[in-house]
């Protein structure tokens, strides 16, 4: 069955609450999405009801973002534990993972891991080295602690990439944002940035150890992933395929979904 409407699962995983949306699709493949540094699961909501037809589809929202816990310590080491655990509760042995920035790392050492577990991966505009562009200082505003409307952090987000569009931005940003103290702010919690570390994961030697297909996105115009980064990190992938999405710059899926959804159409193999 299809849902309307993601079901809200709550799963602990070593004491952390993580929040699991569920789109339902029993009997089919299952899918799950992991979002961007700061991102949450709803932000692959559009994606996930294009995809819902034809999988099981999941996104979780990442230990300190979204709706769960924040936690001491963020990396793929023990994102990887929190993964297998709540695969385990979904009861899910064998499916496809995408993931954004991040969430792509994170999907990138689960399967090198457990590369029995994942049919099919899909690294969205990440790689094994992060361009000099992003550490670039930004040429809008600098972003205030608080918001004072949903409106405001739109047009925020509007700046810096408009891709998207300016009435997209304000359904995501109010997915994104929750009251504290009378004042909007962010969903992911402040400890994600300051304990954040990489893990000690050498993430070039990872690559040939992901021996499933991956497909590799990255935007035209992405400050995250350069291009020369992109094509070498196919090379090193035994299955790897890339694939240059036009009119993109890191969020990818928001940024042209169309184009991304004819890549995964293309490589996980369904008709639309």
């Amino acid at each position: 069955m299809n849902r309307l409407r993601p079901l809200d699962r709550d799963l602990v995983v070593k004491g952390l609450r993580l929040r699991c949306l569920d789109w339902g699709g029993e009997g089919r493949t299952p899918l799950l999405l992991l979002h961007g540094f700061t991102g949450h699961a709803h932000a692959w909501d559009t994606l996930s009801l294009a995809l819902q037809p034809h999988f099981h589809v999941y996104a979780l929202d990442q230990r300190g973002h979204g709706d769960s816990d924040p936690a001491d310590v963020y990396n793929p080491v023990v994102a990887f534990d929190d993964l297998s655990g709540v695969l385990e509760q979904l009861g899910v042995t064998s499916l496809v993972m995408i993931g954004l920035s991040m969430g792509g790392r994170n999907a990138m050492y689960f399967t090198a891991q457990r590369p029995q577990a994942v049919q099919k991966l899909v690294v969205v505009d990440i790689g094994p080295e992060v361009s000099a562009k992003a550490s670039a200082p930004s040429s809008g505003p600098p972003e205030p602690p608080t918001w004072d409307s949903i409106e405001q952090a739109a047009r925020h987000l509007y700046r810096g990439n408009p891709y998207p569009g300016i009435h997209y931005y304000r359904w995501v940003a109010s997915q994104s944002l929750k009251e504290q103290d009378g004042a909007l702010v962010w969903k992911w919690h402040p400890s994600v940035k300051e304990r954040r570390n990489t893990g000690g994961v050498d993430w070039w030697a990872l690559l040939p150890k992901i021996t499933v297909p991956t497909l590799v996105l990255r935007g035209a115009e992405s400050t995250v992933l350069d291009r020369d980064v992109a094509e070498r990190m196919v090379k090193e992938l035994p299955q790897g395929r890339f694939v240059e999405i036009p009119r993109a710059v890191h969020t990818l899926h928001e940024d042209n979904p169309e184009a991304v959804l004819a890549a995964l159409r293309d490589f996980l193999e369904f008709r639309l």
